[in-house]
Order: C-alpha cells, then structure tokens, then sequence
C-alpha cells in the first residue's frame, strides 16, 4: 500500500521543499505522488536563490523574461545550463546544480589589467574576431600580446553570494597557438580585502603534458580542461559567512621573473561553491 497517497500533495511537496535539489530529483522517483509533488512551483521555488527574480531583472539579454515563461522547476534548470548575463554584460550568473547555491563568472572586461587599455601590450576582441578560440559567453576576451608584467585582478561582494558556503575562485583562460614565456610560474591569490596577509601560490599556466620539463613541485597549481574547452586554474578558496558582507579580491601575477610573456587569452575568473556534489 502506498501510504503516501494519504498525504495531501501540498504537505507532501512543502516536506520537499526543505531538502535540496539533488534530494527532491530522487524523492520524484519513489511514487506518482511523490513526482507531482517534487515538481511543483512550490518545492522549487524554495529552492531556487531568495533573490532569483531580481538577478533575472538584470540580465541584459532576452533572459529576463524567464521567471514568467517557465515552470519554477524549468526555470531552476534553465539557470543551471544556460548562464545569464547581468549588469553591464561583463558578468554571468547561473546555479550550482545540486546544491542551488549561486555561482558568478566576471568577464575579462569585468577585471583589472595592468596596461590592459595599451594595444601593444594586450588586445582585445569578440568571438568572431578570433573563431579558434572556445565559445565565448561574454562579448570580448583579452589576448596577453607580449608583456613582462603580469598584473590580472578581479573583485566580488560577498553579499551577492550564498551565505555559509565555501567558494573557489578559477581563472578561466586558454592559451594561443604561438605563445613565449609561459612555462615560468606565476602567483595566484584570493584574500578579503579587509586582510593584510596575502597568501600566494605557485602555479604553471601551462598543463603538465604541454611542458618539455614539467616541474616537480608537490604543492604547486596546474590548469585541467573544462568541457566548454577552456582551462582553469584554481585561484584560492574562501568561506563566505552570513550577514557578513566583505570583498573577495582574486589575483594572478609574474612580477619577479619578468621575462616577456605573450599568447595568454583570458575568458574570466568564475567564483563557485566547492566540494559540493
């Protein structure tokens, strides 16, 4: 006997909605009642981030209309495979699958650049100017034309993420067919702004298998492959604690070799939660 057909659908689904996505997707499978219930405005309307409607109002793209066209559980989905994006265009926003906590991705105009606004020093250009690249979500990407100073800084509020979440922030980059001076390390940081100390790591830009002499160092970063064809590189992590609103300052430089550097192509830094299903 399927002793849940008792309960009425409402109590049924108002039990889902205090779970997680990842939960309510396997809670649809146990009965018909179950799957009515788990697929019902109002579990995923619990789900999705308090502020969802005010993110989706903007976005600068067709996006916005969104939160009226779909199902509440449509609309969660939507935002997980289809990033929006907000502002200025020079940021995306979508949600981490199973756990719906909000992930960001600053563009490469959204960032700081040393001597980025010089054209011999970086250029800048949109996806049909460079059709090689990987797709591009955002309008412009910046392509490092030859410099000795590396200096690539991004910043967020924290008050625009999920509270009580550890996050990881990645910069997000490819490398050029005809690339120099890249197989030296480089610094990588992520630090609230309100801290003095500022902890570095060392880490390659390149990937291990591209080096002729890999170095061997154990604690040192190394990029991996994204399925959307970039690379990323873990930058640093931070937790973000609740009802505190702090700026997360990310950092990449190469400011003591100095030797001249060219072929980097920057897409972003993406801020996301961590080990998280």
């Amino acid at each position: 006997m399927d002793i849940t057909s008792e309960l009425p659908d409402e109590c049924i689904a108002n039990i889902i909605s205090k779970t997680s996505p990842h939960d309510a997707c396997r809670m649809s499978l146990v009965s018909r009642t179950f799957s009515s219930a788990a697929a019902s405005n109002l579990v995923w309307e619990a789900l999705l981030p308090p502020d969802h409607q005010q993110i989706i109002s903007e976005s600068v793209s067709s996006s916005s209309s969104l939160s009226t066209m779909l199902s509440k559980k449509d609309l969660y989905f939507s935002l997980c495979d289809n990033p929006i994006l907000i502002g200025n265009g020079n940021r995306s926003f979508t949600i981490h699958k199973w756990s719906g906590k909000k992930s960001y991705m600053l563009g490469a105009r959204e960032l700081g650049v040393i001597w980025g606004d010089a054209s011999q020093y970086w250029k800048w250009s949109s996806l049909a100017e460079s059709p090689l690249l990987p797709k591009s979500r955002f309008s412009e990407v910046a392509h490092l034309v030859e410099v000795c100073w590396l200096h690539v800084w991004g910043n967020i509020e924290t008050k625009i993420l999920s509270p009580n979440t550890r996050y990881g922030a990645y910069l997000i980059y490819t490398i050029g067919d005809q690339f120099n001076g890249l197989e030296k390390p480089v610094k990588l940081s992520v630090r609230f702004l309100d801290e003095i100390r500022c902890d570095f790591i060392n880490a390659y830009l390149l990937s291990r298998t591209s080096m002729d002499d890999a170095p061997e160092e154990e604690d040192a970063q190394f990029p991996r492959d994204r399925e959307d064809m970039w690379m990323e590189i873990e930058m640093g992590e931070f937790f973000n604690h609740d009802q505190v609103d702090r700026v997360v300052e990310m950092e990449l430089r190469e400011t003591e070799v100095l030797n001249w550097k060219s072929g980097l192509v920057i897409h972003g830094i993406e801020v996301r939660p961590k080990d998280l299903r």
